[in-house]
């Protein structure tokens, strides 16, 4: 661990201790301990207010010379994190409180009881490999709880769903499944692979938001490509949208990139081979930059077919984003490298003369400035003007057969 996310850690566990709270390491992190992985987060678990003890956690690690340190608290599900920032690095630690679930309809958000039951907290989770807790202080200090043989799954390369109406009551779960079996090279059991066939029918009831929400965790995560090819097998992908597929283009391009990936070149590389990509981005409520971005790398797409590319189309090109330029070159590895860099040269390319030595000339303002700007660029792009003289006799030549330059 590095310093900070140490100091956050050793700073709860001992409010644990002097508290005599039992204090929990809970959900995927106990799963990556005991693969011998690093803990990608510390979640936390307590049978206590949150708030208070995430308040404490603050006074002490201010009290040691941390300055830069707060906590949020969202009160209905029992949650807090505390944030500590040193120089350049944000750690963060989240305390949930102990709490058993109850789903009044597929898909809402949960009806939450705060219990003293760790046991009745675990079993409201997804996958048997999720739900385990490790005890770090408190009077619990390395005490393992594994109620659903989370540990028998993982040495069996298994994934288990916990009960029966698991995708029903929260659908996103299948997004979540796949990842986890992507990342850990896990299958389904027989009645985990029924109840995933069957769960894809839930998925309308859950917000664009919150499925966006998962596939931005998806990106984040590792193995992408291998997620989607799971979604797609198990149905997740026609689930959500009727639409959603995985093209060939975004199969080779996520082939070799196994690691994290940026969330807008990661929904950009899905999304933009689609047809049907509008649809698809309404249905998932996503913000306006990745929006933007699946919509460049469409337009970059498209127009590094049939060979050299006009001044006409490189200037709607211009200014698209790096996010849009990288996935568009990873799914057109053979045409990009050349239209990218012809767009590189084009918003390069400057006008000979500039907007007041036009105006010198004769040229006024209003649309034929701007005329003869845009087509001073495009010559100078295409070689047929090249020195300020060339230009001058150009831009006279007009002004004196009165007329449009139609460059």
């Amino acid at each position: 661990m590095t310093a900070p996310a140490r100091a956050l850690l050793d700073a709860a566990s001992n409010e644990s201790d002097e508290a005599a709270v039992p204090l929990w390491l809970v959900g995927g992190a106990v799963r990556d301990l005991a693969l011998g992985r690093t803990a990608h987060d510390l979640d936390l678990a307590l049978a206590e207010d949150t708030a208070r003890f995430a308040a404490r956690v603050v006074a002490r690690l201010r009290g040691v010379g941390y300055g830069d340190v707060e906590a949020d608290v969202e009160p209905r599900f029992g949650t807090a994190s505390v944030r500590l920032s040193v120089g350049s690095a944000l750690v963060r630690l989240d305390l949930a409180r102990l709490r058993s679930e109850r789903y009044v309809a597929p898909g809402a958000l949960p009806t939450v009881e705060f219990t003293n039951d760790l046991g009745a907290d675990l079993a409201r989770r997804d996958f048997s490999v999720n739900a385990m807790a490790l005890g770090l202080a408190g009077g619990v200090a390395d005490v393992l709880v594994d109620p659903f043989e989370g540990l028998v799954d993982l040495g069996a390369q298994r994934l288990r769903v916990l009960h029966a109406r698991s995708f029903e009551d929260d659908a996103t779960r299948l997004w979540r499944g796949a990842r986890t079996a992507a990342v850990f090279d896990l299958a389904p059991d027989a009645a985990t692979a029924r109840l995933i066939a069957d769960g894809t029918g839930y998925l309308d009831t859950i917000s664009g938001e919150r499925i966006s929400a998962e596939m931005s965790f998806t990106a984040r995560r590792g193995r992408a490509g291998r997620t989607l090819a799971l979604a797609e097998t198990w149905g997740v992908l026609r689930g959500t949208h009727p639409a959603l597929r995985l093209d060939a283009a975004t199969v080779r391009a996520l082939r070799h990139r196994p690691g994290p990936l940026p969330v807008e070149v990661f929904m950009a590389v899905l999304l933009a081979p689609l047809p049907e990509r509008a649809g698809i981005l309404q249905r998932l409520a996503v913000s306006r930059v990745i929006a933007t971005t699946v919509e460049q790398t469409a337009r970059l797409l498209a127009s590094a077919v049939g060979g050299a590319t006009s001044p006409g189309v490189l200037a709607t090109l211009a200014g698209t984003s790096e996010a849009a330029r990288t996935a568009a070159r990873w799914l057109g590895p053979e045409s990009q490298p050349a239209l990218q860099r012809d767009l590189a040269r084009w918003e390069r390319t400057r006008p000979i003369l500039d907007a007041a030595a036009l105006m010198r000339l004769g040229v006024p303002q209003g649309p034929p400035l701007g005329a003869a700007l845009d087509g001073l660029r495009r010559a100078r792009y295409l070689g047929t003007l090249v020195t300020r003289a060339e230009a001058e006799r150009e831009v006279r030549r007009v002004i004196a057969a009165g007329g449009d330059a139609g460059w």
